[in-house]
C-alpha cells in the first residue's frame, strides 16, 4: 500500500502536553531463544497457567530458570540464554500447587498436578536489530522480524507484574480501593501496558484502567447478590424460572472451590433443587443404586446439606458423567474478571469508579497510584526493579515524555440567519433559527405511563416543546394525544393513533424500564411502517415538565426531531469544507458491530452512512449483516456500489472524491483489512464505471481509520487547559508519538467535562485528495466533529462515524424480536450452538423506503 507523507502542521496555536508514555531509551542488548511449551492437562484459567510457570522457574528447577524466562501466556517461552534442558534441545518437569494457598491452586480434579514441557523452537533468535533500524526510518517494512521484536517488549514489560496480578494480558488490576456495585461484581482498578514503536523511538503507553470482578466468597452469599434476594431459602426455585436462568448467564464458566474436597471447577449449568438431584451410584458389590445428592453427601463425606432445596452446579461431560455439587459446599475463587456485557446500572457504576479528572489520572499512572507519590512508586513503573528488564539490558525512563501540539482554529456554525462561535467546544442556540426547519402536519403523543395524574404533567412538557421548536423555526400542528398500550405497541400506534393516513412524528412517553415497548415503537416506525418515532424517558419529561423555564432537554428534543424529519438544524463552515465542497464529494462514516462479549452464535452488523448534500451535514445509510466476530465489511462492495448511486441520483452526477472514515479497526488490524476494503473500493467504483458507460474520472479516495480504543492521554501543563483540566478542544499532535508505519494524528475535538478526556487517533492509509497536505485534513477532520445533529457542541469524533456507531447499536430494531439479538441471557458458546448466516439475513429488514433519505437513526 502506496501512501503519500505527509508533513508536521502548521496551522494552529502551539501547546505543550505531557502524556502518558515512558521512552525506551535503550533497547534490550541480548539475543533471546524462543522455547515451545506444553502444559498437561491443559489448562485454560489463564492465571493458572502463570502460576505454574512461575512455580517451574522459581521451585521446581530455579538453576535452569536463571535468569527467569519471559512467557507469552500461552506457548512460547522466551530465554536469554540457552537452557539446559534434561533432554539438550527439550525437557519434561512435573509441577505441582498443591502446597500453595487454596486460593492459587488450579482447576483440576486432579488436585493442581501438571506435566511442563519445554522444548526448543528451531527457526532464528531474536534480536532487536531490524526494530531499531525500523524506528530510525532505515527500514521502510513492518516485517515479521520487527512485529516479533515489538511483542518480546510487551512480554518483558509486562511480565513481573502479570505474574503477582490478575490480567488479561494487556493489564493489571488491584484490589486496593476497589468498589462493590451489587449484583455479585466488583470493580478493580489497574493498570494498562503498551509498547508502542514511534518515529525515531520505542515508547510505553501507561494508563489507567477499570476491570469488573466476581465477587469471591461462599457461592450461596454472592448467588443471593445476583438475585438480590435475602435469604438461602430464596434460592430454592424451579426449572426453567427467571432465576435458574440469570444465574446460569452469570456464573457460566466462573471457577468454584470445593469445601468437601479437594479441586476446582468450571461452573457449566445451574441445577435446581441440587439435594433432590437423583444419580446412579455404583456400589462396593458392582451393583447400581440411586441416590440423592443429599444422601450422597452424608453417606460419602458425612456433611448433612442446610439447603437441600437450594441449586447447585454441575460440570463434567455432557450426557457421559455430570456431577452435581450443591451451592453450599462452593466457594467462588478471587481474581476472576467478569467478561461480560454489564447491565445499564453497573455500566453507571463503571463510569464513575472510572473517571478521574486529568491531573488526578496522571498522579495515578506517575507518582505511585495517589497523593504524595513520586516515579517509580507505583507499581507499574517498578521498571527498575523488574528482573525481566534489568536481565534484558533495557532502560524505561521514569518521567513521561512532553510534546508540543497545537490547538486548531474553531470552525464556525451556520444557522439560519446567524453564526455561532463554538467555545470549549459549545455553542448556544438561543435566538437561532434551523437552515431548514421540517414541518409536522401530522403528530402524535403516546402515553405508557400508567399513572394517574399525568396528562396534566404531559401538557406542560408538549407545550414547551412545542414552544421550542417554534423558535427554532419549525412549524407544527396541534399534537394528538394517546395512552399507550404497553403489551401490543403496533396495535396502540397502528389502530387508535393513525388509523388513516400515517403521521409525520410520533413521539413516545417510556417508563425508565422500558426497552421492550421501545424495541416495538422503533421496529414499527423505522422498519414496519416508514414514520419517524421519538422516545422519551419520563423522568426527563418529569424534569422539563417541572420547569418550562429551563428549556434545554426541549431544545435537545427539537435537534432530533427535526433532523429525523429531514430537516437541517445546522452546518459548519471552514477553509478545507470550502475548498472540498468546489467538485461534489461524499464523506463516507462506517463502522462493523458485534454482539455482547461471549456471543458467538449471533452475527456482526456493519453499517455504512453517507452524505449526500453540498455541506455533509444529510446522511443516509445501508447496513448488512455477516458472519460473527468478523471485522472486515464483508459486503463493503455492494455498500459502496448503492451509495454511490444513491448520490449520483440525488446530484445527477457522481462525486468527485471520496473522504472514507473508517471506526473500529485496531492497530493489528490496519494492514490487512483496510488494504481489503480499500480494495471493495475501488472495484465499486470500476463495476459502476464499467455498469454505466461512465467517461466523467472516477473519484479520488481517502481512507482514514478513526479510533478509540487507545490509551494514549494528553495532560496539559498547569494551568494550560480548559475548566475540566484538559486540553482545550481542537488540540492536536502529529509529531512525537507518531505511527512509523503511516501518516497519523491525534485530535481532542470535545471539550472537557468530566475525567480526562479521550483524543481520537486519524490513520491515514489512503490518500489521493489531500496530497500530503495535513493541516487542510486535519481542520476537515475537527469541522466534522462539530456537524452531529443532535447536539450544540463537537463530539470527539466526525459526525459521519458517531452515525455508523449508533446505527450498529440500533441492530436489534431490524431483526425479527424472536432472535433475541445482542440480549445478555443468549451467552454460548461455540461449541454449543451453530451459526446460521443465511438465517439471520433473512429475518433481518433495512429500514422502511420512506426512511431512505432520512436521518431515522438520530
Amino acid at each position: 500500500m502506496s501512501l503519500q507523507k505527509f508533513a508536521r502542521g502548521t496551522k494552529g496555536t502551539p501547546h505543550q502536553v505531557i502524556t502518558n508514555s515512558f521512552e525506551i531509551t535503550k533497547l534490550p542488548d541480548k539475543v533471546f531463544i524462543q522455547y515451545q511449551v506444553s502444559i498437561q492437562p491443559d489448562e485454560e484459567y489463564l492465571l493458572t497457567r502463570q502460576r505454574i510457570v512461575e512455580r517451574l522457574q522459581n521451585h521446581v528447577q530455579p538453576g535452569i530458570f536463571n535468569p527467569r524466562c519471559v512467557w507469552d501466556g500461552k506457548a512460547i517461552l522466551y530465554s536469554s540464554h540457552e537452557l539446559k534442558l534434561p533432554g539438550g534441545s527439550s525437557g519434561e518437569f512435573a509441577v505441582s500447587l498443591l502446597d500453595r494457598p487454596r486460593s492459587a491452586r488450579a482447576s483440576s480434579m486432579r488436585g493442581g498436578e501438571y506435566t511442563v514441557k519445554i522444548s526448543r523452537v528451531a527457526g532464528e533468535d531474536i534480536n532487536f536489530r531490524e526494530l531499531d533500524a525500523f524506528i530510525k526510518g532505515q527500514q521502510k517494512e513492518l516485517t515479521s522480524r520487527v512485529i516479533t521484536g515489538i511483542n518480546l517488549l510487551q512480554f518483558l514489560v509486562r511480565q513481573a507484574p502479570n505474574m503477582k496480578y490478575p490480567n488479561n494480558a494487556r493489564a493489571f488490576f488491584t484490589d486496593a480501593g476497589k468498589r462493590d456495585i451489587g449484583g455479585g461484581l466488583e470493580l478493580w482498578r489497574g493498570y494498562f501496558q503498551s509498547v508502542r514503536p514511534t518515529i525515531g523511538r520505542v515508547l510505553v503507553n501507561v494508563d489507567v484502567s477499570t476491570s469488573a470482578m466476581y465477587l469471591s466468597g461462599k457461592l450461596i452469599d454472592v448467588a443471593l447478590k445476583v438475585l438480590r434476594a435475602r435469604t438461602p431459602r430464596d434460592l430454592a426455585f424451579g426449572a426453567n424460572s427467571p432465576q435458574q436462568s440469570k444465574l446460569k448467564s452469570f456464573f457460566k464458566n466462573v471457577i468454584v472451590e470445593f469445601s468437601h474436597r479437594k479441586g476446582q471447577r468450571k461452573i457449566q449449568n445451574i441445577v435446581p433443587n441440587a439435594g433432590n438431584f437423583r444419580f446412579d451410584r455404583e456400589t462396593q458389590d458392582g451393583n447400581v443404586s440411586t441416590m440423592t445428592v443429599q444422601e450422597y453427601m452424608l453417606d460419602a463425606y458425612n456433611i448433612r446439606l442446610q439447603y437441600p432445596d437450594a441449586f447447585g452446579i454441575m460440570f463434567g461431560k455432557k450426557g457421559v458423567k455430570e456431577i452435581v455439587v450443591p451451592a453450599e459446599l462452593c466457594t467462588v475463587q478471587t481474581d476472576q474478571r467478569y467478561k461480560r456485557k454489564l447491565e445499564p446500572e453497573h455500566t453507571k457504576e463503571m463510569v464513575s469508579f472510572s473517571t478521574q479528572r486529568p491531573q488526578e489520572r496522571l498522579e495515578m499512572i506517575h507518582g505511585g497510584g495517589g497523593r504524595g507519590g513520586r516515579g517509580n512508586n507505583t507499581p507499574v513503573l517498578e521498571y527498575h526493579n523488574s528482573p525481566y528488564i534489568l536481565d534484558a539490558g533495557m532502560v524505561i525512563q521514569p518521567n513521561p515524555i512532553s510534546i508540543t501540539g497545537r490547538v486548531l482554529d474553531t470552525p464556525s456554525v451556520r444557522y439560519g440567519a446567524s453564526e455561532a462561535k463554538p467555545q470549549n467546544g459549545s455553542w448556544n442556540i438561543m435566538r437561532s433559527k434551523f437552515i431548514r426547519a421540517a414541518p409536522i402536519a401530522r403528530w402524535a403523543v403516546v402515553s405508557f405511563i400508567n399513572q394517574r395524574g399525568s396528562e396534566q404533567m404531559l401538557e406542560s412538557f408538549v407545550n414547551t416543546l412545542v414552544s421550542c421548536c417554534r423558535n427554532l423555526g419549525m412549524n407544527l400542528a396541534a399534537p394528538k394525544f394517546q395512552m399507550g398500550n404497553g403489551m401490543d405497541v403496533a396495535k396502540t400506534i397502528c389502530a387508535q393513533v393513525c388509523p388513516g393516513q400515517p403521521p409525520d412524528l410520533i413521539i413516545a412517553i417510556l417508563p425508565s424500564n422500558a426497552a421492550d415497548i421501545r424495541f416495538g415503537i422503533k421496529q414499527w416506525g423505522d422498519v414496519m411502517r416508514g414514520v419517524s418515532t421519538q422516545c422519551l424517558r419520563e423522568d426527563k419529561v418529569k424534569k422539563a415538565a417541572s420547569n418550562p423555564n429551563n428549556t434545554q432537554y426541549c431544545n435537545n428534543v427539537a435537534l432530533k426531531i427535526n433532523a429525523k424529519l429531514g430537516g437541517v438544524n445546522s452546518m459548519p463552515d471552514s477553509p478545507s469544507l470550502r475548498k472540498l465542497a468546489q467538485a461534489p464529494y461524499m464523506i463516507v462514516g462506517a463502522d462493523v458491530g458485534h454482539p455482547g462479549p461471549g456471543v458467538t452464535t449471533q452475527p456482526s452488523v456493519a453499517s455504512l452512512v453517507f452524505s449526500h448534500d453540498k455541506y455533509a451535514v444529510e446522511y443516509s445509510t445501508f447496513i448488512s449483516v455477516q458472519e460473527p466476530r468478523t471485522e472486515k465489511i464483508s459486503d463493503l462492495m455492494k455498500l459502496m456500489v448503492r451509495a454511490i448511486k444513491a448520490f449520483g441520483n440525488k446530484n445527477n452526477m457522481p462525486p468527485k472524491s471520496i473522504i472514507f472514515f473508517r471506526d473500529g479497526l485496531s492497530e493489528g488490524e490496519y494492514a490487512i483489512v483496510a488494504r481489503q476494503e480499500i480494495a471493495d473500493i475501488e472495484n465499486a467504483i470500476q463495476q459502476l464505471w464499467q455498469e454505466r458507460n461512465l467517461t466523467v474520472s472516477k473519484p479520488k479516495i481517502t481512507f482514514i481509520v478513526v479510533g478509540k480504543r487507545h490509551h494514549i492521554r494528553f495532560f496539559p501543563r498547569q494551568g494550560a487547559g480548559d475548566k475540566s483540566g484538559n486540553c482545550p478542544a481542537g488540540f492536536v499532535a502529529d509529531y512525537g508519538i507518531g505511527n512509523p508505519v503511516a501518516p497519523d494524528f491525534y485530535i481532542q475535538s470535545h471539550g472537557g467535562l468530566l475525567g480526562t478526556s479521550r483524543p481520537s487517533h486519524y490513520v491515514v492509509l489512503k490518500d489521493d485528495n489531500f496530497q500530503g497536505n495535513i493541516d487542510d485534513l486535519q481542520e476537515l477532520a475537527f469541522t466534522l466533529c462539530h456537524s452531529y445533529a443532535r447536539a450544540t457542541r463537537s463530539v470527539s469524533i466526525p459526525a459521519p462515524v458517531y452515525y455508523a456507531d449508533i446505527i450498529c447499536a440500533r441492530a436489534a430494531f431490524h431483526f425479527n424480536p424472536a432472535l433475541r439479538y445482542d440480549d445478555a441471557a443468549t451467552v454460548s458458546s461455540g461449541s454449543e450452538n451453530s451459526f446460521n448466516l443465511d438465517l439471520w439475513k433473512k429475518e433481518f429488514k433495512e429500514q422502511h423506503p420512506n426512511m431512505e433519505k432520512k436521518m431515522f437513526f438520530m
